[in-house]
């Protein structure tokens, strides 16, 4: 017995113990991995996390920072999965639920994104990133715009991106292996370092994948290769810079095309740390971005940080390299573009007393000869909470970017905004799918008014697109007629009507108009002519990709004496018939208290004249998509019924329309700033009366 005792005893401090070191393990394993993404190595951050979090799937510490690694690493399907754990906690830090919005863009869920927007807001109210998501219509970013994206052959497993123009040929940045062995690797993703390379002809390119969706296919050949000297694992030794996109972690080489002529860009602007995105002065200067490294030397800042800086390239075979005047130790400047005439720098930075992130400045110079102005803020219209990178400054004064703090698909999306005097003319506009996608697209260069390249990693990785914007137009043409003779009515009144835009069209002697549409937008026509009944139809452009012509009929019947007397009447009718709109909170659809007595009111009235009929017509105001507002007008509409109905309103005298953020009352559209008391007129249900088949609300008592 006493045996026993000592045999169990002795089991049980073994188990002790091994559960002690397993502990103990986890414990190191985890300090490794806060020691990794302190200094900013997150692949091996990842790689450190992963058995953590196979014993210990809720840890909050290791959630948080995989989640961010997956993100920072531009593996956004991972990022994900970790966000959505994360906000599965009883606590949700305000960084977790607007990443995992982002998360949810970059997968395409934007409905599901946009409500965790709207919780983001509500968290950080003083954030326009909140506003602008929860506010922006999906369906209708890039409204105007049409193209034709294809991949091209340059591209191999590794990244390309920030393509240049430059004399016959592209300068374009890449960490494509070159055939030996790698010194340096950068230790954020575990990838090469990159550098700028030069195609001689673009001619050259060709388009290898059509395919202008999110997962284009990358065909470029690859084979293994090792990711430094010895193959062994990054270490704290390898580099800790911050500010290059180079996304996952991969080891395949790529077998440079001696048909395509590629190679390193000549002169002293590559070293073994990042060159990046570039632009042509000129006089033929190259200026160009890179770590903080010049004469042999790399800088840090204080907190041993190796941050990006602007030089340039000049004199023959760009020997002579000049740094730009108002480089930092403490911030990184990059992503330059140059006016054609030289005299105006647009660049990105992270400088003290910007937005948040990155934003673009600009610097001017008299000529060539003379030095760079101090850095100007290009303003609040451009610059947000988020990162603003990537200028390109077109000979037509249209400034192309790339925003993640602006409303877009997904990442970083390409907008376009005209500039007078250095400052925005309107609001900066997302150029829509297929240019941009749901991952990252940057990196614009244009070869006419028409095409160009740009950059995305929608297919995994960087790569180089070649881009056509298609011109087409779509065109409304109809004709006003009796609907019993066919015979034209030119003295007919024919509105087109879209948001709270209305415009009265021409009809010619054979009551025919014709009016040019824009394209994903929905229209209201209606038409009217003294002693017959008004018409209303819905048209829409949604979809309509190439040249097309949209004829709409508009056959008015002539009235009856009853419906006579009704129009005869109409002033006194409209009188007796008054009724009140009632309105609701944000996001909501329930009967307010303020609304009961209008309602009750409606049903006083309609048990009054049982020989009327009701049409509710549900809004909402211009804040969300508009498929989410439809939806939320139709069950403002329900609601409104179903309180009459309740009241002992027959439910067929009652008839339900809505119509979303259409028909607004006022100016306050996408983008435009109100007030709240502004938005709350558009946040309504109307209501109209049917007497004799005749809705007052159409008629002109004119």
């Amino acid at each position: 017995m006493k045996f026993t005792h000592i045999k169990i005893y002795l089991i049980a401090s073994a188990l002790c113990f091994s559960l002690a070191s397993q502990a103990q393990k986890q414990q190191a394993e985890l300090i490794a991995a806060r020691n990794a993404y302190k200094n900013l190595r997150y692949a091996e951050t990842i790689a450190l996390l992963k058995p953590v979090l196979a014993k210990d799937s809720a840890n909050t510490s290791a959630l948080e920072m995989i989640a961010n690694s997956y993100r920072l690493t531009k593996q956004y399907p991972e990022a994900l999965r970790y966000y959505e754990q994360l906000n599965q906690k009883d606590i949700a830090k305000p960084e977790w639920v607007l990443h995992y919005a982002e998360a949810l863009a970059n997968h395409a869920e934007y409905e599901k994104s946009e409500l965790w927007y709207r919780k983001y807001l509500a968290m950080v109210p003083s954030d326009r990133r909140g506003q602008y998501f929860s506010e922006v219509d999906f369906e209708k970013l890039g409204k105007g715009f049409s193209w034709s994206v294809g991949f091209l052959n340059i591209n191999s497993p590794a990244s390309e991106y920030a393509p240049m123009l430059y004399k016959n040929g592209l300068v374009f940045t890449s960490n494509r292996y070159q055939p030996k062995a790698v010194e340096h690797v950068f230790a954020w993703d575990n990838t090469p370092f990159s550098d700028l390379f030069y195609l001689e002809d673009i001619n050259s390119l060709n388009v290898v994948d059509a395919d202008s969706g999110a997962t284009a296919t990358n065909k470029a050949t690859a084979t293994v290769g090792k990711i430094n000297d010895d193959n062994t694992a990054p270490t704290s030794n390898d580099s800790k810079i911050v500010g290059v996109y180079d996304p996952a972690v991969y080891v395949a080489l790529a077998k440079t095309s001696a048909s395509l002529n590629i190679r390193p860009f000549s002169g002293k602007i590559n070293t073994k740390f990042h060159e990046g995105v570039s632009t042509v002065l000129p006089d033929g200067s190259i200026m160009f971005t890179r770590n903080n490294y010049f004469k042999g030397k790399k800088g840090k800042g204080k907190d041993g940080v190796v941050r990006l800086k602007l030089f340039t390239a000049k004199g023959t075979n760009h020997q002579d390299i000049v740094a730009f005047p108002f480089n930092s130790d403490s911030y990184s400047v990059g992503h330059p573009t140059v006016s054609k005439d030289g005299k105006i720098l647009i660049f990105t930075s992270d400088m003290p007393g910007g937005s948040g992130g990155t934003d673009l400045y600009y610097s001017v110079r008299l000529d060539e000869k003379s030095d760079w102005g101090r850095p100007v803020n290009l303003g609040r219209k451009i610059n947000t909470e988020g990162d603003e990178a990537f200028p390109y400054f077109d000979e037509d004064n249209t400034l192309y970017f790339s925003s993640n703090g602006l409303a877009g698909l997904g990442g970083l999306d390409v907008f376009s905004v005209k500039l007078k005097d250095l400052r925005p003319v309107g609001s900066p506009q997302n150029l829509g799918a297929p240019f941009n996608s749901p991952y990252d697209d940057f990196g614009v260069a244009k070869t006419s008014e028409l095409t160009g390249y740009l950059s995305s990693n929608r297919a995994g990785n960087d790569n180089i697109y070649s881009f056509v914007k298609k011109e087409f137009g779509i065109i409304l043409k109809g004709v006003v007629t009796d609907a019993s003779t066919g015979l034209p009515l030119k003295s007919a009144t024919v509105i087109l009507r879209n948001g709270d835009k209305e415009e009265v069209l021409t009809l010619n002697d054979k009551g025919e108009f014709r009016k040019p549409l824009m394209k994903d937008t929905g229209y209201e026509l209606s038409g009217k002519l003294k002693d017959y009944l008004p018409e209303r139809r819905y048209v829409g452009t949604d979809g309509i990709n190439k040249d097309s012509v949209i004829f709409v009929p508009l056959k008015l019947k002539g009235t009856n004496d009853a419906q006579k007397f009704v129009i005869d009447h109409c002033d006194s009718l409209k009188k007796v018939f008054a009724l009140q709109n009632i309105y609701y909170d944000l996001d909501k659809y329930f009967i307010r208290a303020d609304a009961e007595a209008d309602l009750n009111h409606v049903v006083a009235l309609m048990n009054k004249y049982p020989d009327i009929e009701l049409v509710t017509k549900s809004h909402c105001d211009s804040r969300a998509s508009e498929s989410y507002n439809r939806v939320l007008s139709l069950r403002r509409g329900e609601s409104a019924k179903a309180y009459l109905v309740k009241k002992g309103i027959a439910p067929t005298r009652v008839s339900v329309q809505y119509f979303g953020k259409s028909r607004l009352v006022n100016g306050c559209t996408d983008g435009v700033p109100c007030s709240e008391a502004e938005q709350q007129m558009n946040r309504r249900t109307e209501f109209e009366v049917v007497y004799n088949g005749i809705n007052l609300a159409l008629i002109d008592c004119k």
